[in-house]
């Protein structure tokens, strides 16, 4: 009886070894890669009940102060332009964001955004308002994606909707949207939906149907170049009014009227937001890199 207890004993422990070892070498989907193309097709409705569609894409790399980020950009179906949402990077399991600031355009502090070294039970902090707002880690389970590739997910005690808690896919972000983390109600506006997600072009998580269709608005036919620039910048495919020139601080160091050049030589190296009126009163952002 005794060997049988024993064996038996060893036996767990052997199993919960390769439990172990398996949990140990799960490959691990990081948010934001390196490199390659990655898109996330969105719903938001309002709380009115208008809808609108939305595609976000990470763009290229972009160094800011030491730092080695990916932009993210967001597509407005009934917008004619595309907004730049932040600066975003991934180190050690956690992501970093620099959000855009529109409203006066300056490039923000940097906040972690996601964390995917939570555990059950853990609190993470969502950053609204002059206090803070929590949500808790109440399970970690793994879910079999259209691509076959297994990931964790990670589900909270609440969301935008008290039926609906908040989820993040390891390598997907939240299932509101990588931009529509969780958001407390008396701060939201409507509630986001992520619909489809792509990695270089290969369709890895779906949830209804995905925007491909959706008209590119002429702000795509856009171009700004050179980008980065050590003299003159050029903006091509619009009739513009007024181009306004930012600094990261959100300081206006420049304005130009009536012309597609921007002349950058006198501007310290660094990241500037552009602000451009077009001749029809419709806006089109940007950012612009100075060498």
């Amino acid at each position: 009886m005794r060997n049988n207890r024993l064996f038996t004993l060893l036996a767990l422990l052997l199993m919960a070894g390769g439990l172990m070892q398996a949990q140990g070498t799960k490959e691990y989907y990081p948010l934001i890669p390196e490199s390659g193309e990655r898109q996330w097709d969105m719903r938001f409705v309002f709380y009115y009940g208008d809808s609108q569609y939305e595609i976000a894409r990470l763009g290229d790399e972009i160094e800011f102060e030491g730092q080695t980020y990916r932009e993210l950009t967001v597509l407005y179906d009934e917008l004619n332009y595309t907004v730049p949402f932040g600066l975003l990077r991934e180190e050690g399991k956690k992501v970093y964001l620099r959000r855009y600031s529109t409203a006066i355009p300056h490039i923000m502090e940097e906040e972690v955004y996601y964390d995917f070294n939570l555990q059950v039970g853990d609190l993470f902090e969502m950053g609204y308002g002059d206090e803070p707002e929590y949500i808790q880690l109440m399970a970690i389970e793994e879910v079999v994606l259209e691509d076959g590739s297994v990931r964790n997910k990670y589900v909270f005690n609440e969301g935008w909707l008290m039926e609906e808690p908040e989820v993040w896919i390891e390598g997907i972000g939240s299932l509101s949207g990588i931009d529509w983390r969780y958001i407390p109600g008396w701060a939201a506006s409507g509630f986001a939906y992520l619909q489809c997600y792509f990695e270089d072009d290969n369709l890895v998580w779906t949830d209804g149907e995905c925007w491909d269709d959706v008209e590119e608005t002429a702000a795509e036919q856009v171009s700004v170049y050179p980008n980065p620039a050590m003299e003159n910048v050029f903006i091509k495919g619009i009739e513009l009014a007024e181009v306004q020139v930012y600094n990261a601080l959100g300081q206006l160091v420049k304005t130009v009227q009536g012309s597609n050049e921007i002349n950058v030589s006198g501007l310290p190296a660094g990241i500037y937001s552009i602000r451009v009126t077009m001749n029809d009163g419709n806006l089109f952002l940007d950012k612009i890199i100075k060498l």
